[in-house]
């Protein structure tokens, strides 16, 4: 059974991915606007999730492997066992995103990748029992963490965007799901 704890936040950065950045930037502006890009949870005039078919981002591919890796090692599994829904969250000045959890269906860990994190970008607030979590993003920044914990982003101040790729891991097949 694979299992994630709810009380832990596993943070790295990485620095293999960086030099990726500006090619997987330029094909998600590209995909924008294309008819076939699904935007969804409209709030305060933006839609705070963008998914783009993979096809269209072929620079990607060694960031989603990095999130796959990492996770097997946190879930103690081969990666084959896991799979990853992902969009993206583009962040305008004096944007944020609402309070929120990912506990819709068999997911076991989420997480925010940051692709660029300007300085005065929104930080991450994890609620955490009677805690508050803060992750200050940084470029190629990775975070993981329990999908039933709810987490928000405050502000962002800068006047260039803050783009995140957004994950929930769940298992490839249902005997693998957890269990409470």
């Amino acid at each position: 059974m694979l299992y994630y704890p709810r009380d832990k936040i596993h943070s790295l950065i990485c620095h293999e991915c960086k030099p990726i950045h500006a090619e997987i930037i330029e094909q998600i502006f590209k995909q924008l606007e294309d008819p076939a890009t699904h935007k969804s949870h409209l709030f305060n005039g933006r839609y705070e999730n963008i998914y783009i078919d993979r096809v269209h981002l072929t620079a990607i591919e060694p960031v989603l492997n990095t999130i796959l890796e990492e996770s097997a090692k946190l879930l103690q599994c081969d990666k084959s066992k896991l799979k990853m829904g992902f969009w993206f969250n583009l962040m305008q000045k004096d944007d944020v995103t609402i309070a929120h959890s990912h506990d819709d269906d068999d997911e076991i860990i989420s997480g925010t990748y940051y692709l660029q994190a300007p300085e005065q970008s929104g930080v991450l607030s994890i609620k955490l029992e009677d805690n508050i979590i803060t992750i200050e993003p940084s470029d190629a920044g990775l975070s993981f963490f329990h999908p039933t914990l709810e987490h928000e982003v405050s502000k962002h101040r800068s006047p260039i965007p803050r783009i995140s790729i957004g994950f929930n891991i769940g298992p490839t097949i249902s005997e693998y799901a957890l269990s409470d």
